[in-house]
């Protein structure tokens, strides 16, 4: 009986770490796609782990600035203790907030990352979480969200006039890159 939920604990921890691998593996060709670097301004919605959004901080240069939410204070310590370790304080700062109401200006960043917009419930939570992302978004900035569906992200940004909007399979992930024009 012991080996058997050894076994089992094996094999979740093992599903749970390619998971984790495999979103940072979407986001890295995602980033490569975009040309993510320099000194532009991103927000990252959804940052989990930390450790797509150290990577995207590492791409940067002053002045440019990545900045994430986050959800409570504990997953705030933990990507604040990643930040310093990866020595990108200059370029990276976490807020403890709520993606319903951003405390931004209008307009403030190039690019607007949200992963899994489809986990945040209630569902009809989505649409305000996606209207303040675009809220923040620079005029002529790039929105990108991942999720298993994307097509009613879609119909919401063409109301918001959104022109250049693209979807595409990266992993098990379906992305849409929208720009404003």
């Amino acid at each position: 009986m012991i080996v058997v939920i050894g076994i089992v604990i094996v094999i979740v921890v093992g599903i749970i770490g390619w998971l984790i691998w495999q979103r940072q593996q979407v986001w890295k060709k995602i980033s490569t796609d975009l040309s993510i670097r320099g000194d532009v301004q991103i927000l990252d919605m959804s940052i989990g782990n930390g450790k797509t959004f150290i990577n995207l901080a590492k791409q940067l240069t002053a002045p440019g600035k990545i900045k994430g939410i986050v959800k409570n204070e504990k997953q705030a310590q933990q990507v604040k203790e990643l930040i310093k370790e990866e020595a990108v304080a200059d370029r990276a700062k976490v807020e403890l907030t709520d993606n319903t109401n951003l405390p931004f200006t209008d307009h403030q960043f190039d690019y607007v990352l949200i992963s899994n917009l489809q986990q945040v419930k209630p569902a009809i939570t989505q649409g305000r979480v996606l209207q303040e992302a675009i809220r923040v978004l620079a005029f002529k900035g790039t929105i990108v969200i991942t999720a298993t569906t994307v097509q009613r992200y879609r119909q919401l940004l063409e109301y918001y006039r959104f022109k250049d909007i693209k979807v595409k399979q990266i992993g098990g992930q379906r992305v849409m890159v929208a720009r404003r024009n």
